[in-house]
């Protein structure tokens, strides 16, 4: 187990957050990314999608940070757990295509890092998880995340190309509708304050404040 799961960290970490991301997305995850994570993590978080939890060991977490950890799959969940460094992290199951089996108004900060374009799902689904995740948040939590785009974005390198054929060949990636103005909408439908940009062919965002009421 420990050494699939190094292995597992090293391919992740080192090709898909090192050179992929920098070299085919055009989005560095020490220049972009890890400082928008660490300036947004509060005392109660919530991640989802946490992977090999790259950002939870990096992200400058204070101890007294409470953290919960949210997968769909149990496997993944339990990497995510073992690698986040922090033995008192929860973990949870569950879909966030769905209301989610959480407390409400408990959460002041969620992180989601290249999930959505992971998700089998179209951009209207995509977009409706930030629907249930507010009901989980507190009034002035904070969302925070990023994701690989399909449209509307500068034609891919030739490296680029050859990653997005594979990763979309190879079912990793479904998201070739996948555009920052339906994503951007969704979130200033959801919360009131919204910062979202495109780095490269990477939607990056933050919003803050639900809106209970929609």
């Amino acid at each position: 187990m420990a050494d699939s799961v190094f292995g597992y960290l090293f391919v992740y970490e080192i090709w898909v957050l090192g050179i992929v991301s920098t070299w085919a997305w055009g989005c560095a995850t020490d220049e972009y990314l890890l400082p928008q994570f660490r300036s947004n993590v509060g005392k109660n978080h919530l991640d989802i999608g946490t992977g090999t939890g790259y950002y939870l060991r990096r992200g400058q977490i204070p101890a007294s940070t409470q953290l919960t950890l949210l997968d769909k799959e149990h496997p993944a969940l339990e990497v995510g757990l073992k690698l986040c460094g922090r033995s008192d992290a929860q973990g949870v199951i569950a879909d966030i295509l769905y209301p989610l089996p959480l407390p409400e108004k408990n959460f002041d900060s969620v992180s989601l890092y290249y999930l959505l374009h992971c998700i089998p799902a179209t951009v209207e689904e995509k977009c409706a998880i930030f629907a249930n995740i507010k009901r989980n948040m507190t009034p002035d939590g904070v969302i925070h995340g990023a994701n690989m785009l399909g449209k509307g974005i500068k034609k891919d390198s030739s490296f680029a190309a050859y990653i997005r054929r594979g990763v979309l060949r190879a079912g990793i990636f479904h998201n070739l509708d996948d555009n920052a103005y339906d994503f951007e909408h969704a979130l200033r439908q959801n919360f009131e304050e919204v910062e979202a940009a495109v780095v490269g062919s990477v939607f990056m965002f933050r919003a803050a404040k639900p809106k209970y009421d929609l």
